[in-house]
């Protein structure tokens, strides 16, 4: 069987498409007709007219269909990423990026917001959400890493990633049952609402470091986890300041 003749009968009026985004549609319907939990991979391989080996070819496990080609989209990300000017502040960047990927053509909404419903809800979505969207958060922190001269791994970048991901995020809960608001709108209010993380190309990432140092040790000494010398030290200082 050829590649032409794997890919589902027409009767649904479906426009061509990859077999990674056929497939995620007919899977996101079906998931949505019956219940995530009462499909089958057969059952979607079948609606598909292809066999189970084709399926699994494209995606490893169920869970993996609603998110589509994945790994296509985090790229897409990467390059919305890369066309923002330097001279764009850095949050002002990532916003703008993220709304650009988050555009979602009119013919494409309804099963967009199906997708994100399932993969928002889903038990076994969620519990799958934690490893895409880590590759998600990790292109905006190696983006910030980039500006910031910092590694994608420290601080500042992971925190980045992390806020614009639950940015996201809470736009899609939120646009999800607003039929009368395009999802760009809730992703650029999301962010309006973070804008002050700017300050972290004026220098505040190095004073707020030096800052997480210094209160690293009152943290341990009330928590009880500071050493002896520590609390001494401590007690030594505060003696100081009282004389």
């Amino acid at each position: 069987m050829t590649e032409n003749q794997e890919t589902p009968d027409r009767t649904l009026g479906r426009p061509r498409a990859t077999t990674h985004d056929v497939l995620a549609e007919i899977g996101v319907e079906l998931f949505t007709r019956h219940g995530y939990e009462h499909v089958s991979v057969q059952q979607i391989a079948d609606a598909a007219g292809v066999s189970r080996r084709t399926f699994f070819r494209y995606f490893p496990t169920k869970a993996d269909l609603p998110w589509g080609d994945f790994a296509r989209e985090v790229e897409r990300l990467r390059g919305e990423l890369a066309l923002v000017p330097d001279d764009i502040p850095l949050m002002a960047a990532v916003r703008h990026a993220v709304v650009e990927f988050n555009r979602v053509p009119p013919e494409a909404v309804d099963q967009h917001r199906a997708r994100l419903g399932l993969i928002l809800t889903e038990p076994e979505l969620i519990a799958r959400s934690l490893l895409k969207f880590r590759d998600w958060r990790q292109v905006i922190a190696e983006f910030t890493a980039r500006r910031l001269n910092l590694d994608p791994t420290s601080f500042f970048p992971e925190l980045v990633g992390e806020v614009a991901l639950s940015a996201a995020v809470a736009a899609y809960r939120q646009w999800i049952p607003s039929l009368d608001t395009d999802l760009s709108t809730f992703i650029d209010t999301a962010f309006a609402a973070i804008v002050d993380l700017d300050r972290l190309e004026q220098g505040v990432a190095a004073q707020l470091s030096m800052r997480l140092d210094t209160r690293g040790r009152d943290h341990r000494r009330i928590t009880g986890t500071a050493t002896i010398q520590e609390m001494q030290e401590s007690q030594e200082e505060n003696a100081d300041e009282t004389r």
